[in-house]
């Protein structure tokens, strides 16, 4: 029996759907997939998204995890639009639950166990981001929770870089943004506040989607004993045109969203001239990036939304990585 698609006929709990977009990314999603086979929970199964790949990838995980629904797309829908197709596939097939899961990442065999009990506690959860720690060093933090910083327009990880330890982050609690890194959405809130803003194709989809939730009366809560491993570098730059795009275009645009006034006031315009600030810096380091920016700002004024232009589209795997920009 393949043990990712375990199923038990005593109490198994709410369906859980694990939803992974892969992106020409088969080496980490199988390890992501390799990790998810010692999860214990009862009563969950496993979407992957194929977002456009060309290396073929999205047979070969199909055949080395054959009850993994291998979902396909042929066109990359971002992070928002692929995650949206494999949401609505999960949500037919019974999902209570739908965790979205980056590719790059390691889970605990707890993982649901844990998110899933802190669910089931209070109905007024909606979303559930679980303990994210650095894979190359596992007891380094990334994400312990979320905070928004109103007068300066930024979303920011509690925890960033701490060792966990001491009990410091330890706690079940409100949290302002869960990551979409590894963020658990109860499915009946999908169907009163929608789904992820397609629009906004990659970057701060997230941190919308958690604001549009509590504007809605559900909280977010930030659950510890859930652990994941994120494969990303303490020192990682997001210094592609395509990332430089859209986390221009997207800040600004959240910002007028969901930061109210007077705050509104005073960070959209220092949040722009932050922007200008770095697309200056870019002029001689990558003139493509300053670009870049500069058209993210000109997307923001004229409400440009979905895919970015041919040259600035990604062929690597798309995942949520969002802190301030």
């Amino acid at each position: 029996m393949d043990p990712l698609n375990v199923t038990t006929c005593y109490e198994p709990g709410p369906r859980v759907s694990i939803i992974i977009l892969n992106l020409n990314g088969y080496s980490d999603t199988r390890d992501c997939l390799e990790s998810l086979r010692h999860v214990q929970y009862p009563n969950f199964d496993v979407f992957v998204l194929d977002n456009g790949s060309s290396d073929n990838s999205a047979d070969r995980l199909q055949v080395e995890f054959p009850s993994a629904k291998v979902l396909r797309s042929k066109d990359n829908r971002g992070f928002a639009g692929g995650n949206n197709l494999a949401i609505k596939e999960a949500v037919l097939n019974g999902a209570a639950y739908v965790l979205l899961l980056n590719n790059d990442t390691i889970v605990d065999s707890d993982i649901l166990t844990h998110l899933v009990a802190a669910g089931e506690d209070n109905s007024q959860v909606g979303i559930l981001g679980p303990k994210i720690l650095y894979y190359s060093e596992p007891q380094r933090i990334w994400y312990a929770g979320g905070i928004v910083k109103y007068a300066t327009g930024i979303c920011q990880h509690v925890g960033l870089d701490e060792i966990d330890q001491d009990s410091k982050f330890c706690c079940v609690e409100d949290t302002q943004f869960v990551t979409g890194c590894a963020m658990m959405i109860k499915s009946r809130i999908l169907q009163e506040i929608g789904l992820l803003d397609d629009g906004l194709f990659a970057y701060w989809e997230d941190a919308d989607f958690c604001m549009r939730a509590q504007i809605a009366g559900y909280h977010c809560i930030f659950v510890p004993m859930a652990r994941v491993w994120h494969k990303i570098s303490q020192t990682a730059g997001s210094d592609s045109p395509f990332t430089f795009y859209l986390t221009t275009r997207n800040h600004l645009t959240w910002i007028t969203r969901h930061i109210p006034f007077p705050y509104k006031a005073i960070a959209l315009p220092l949040t722009l001239v932050r922007k200008i600030a770095k697309m200056l810096l870019l002029v001689l380091e990558s003139p493509e990036s300053a670009v870049a920016v500069w058209t993210g700002i000109v997307g923001f004024i004229f409400q440009t939304s979905g895919v970015p232009r041919q040259w600035l589209r990604p062929k690597a795997p798309l995942r949520s990585t969002n802190m301030s920009s």
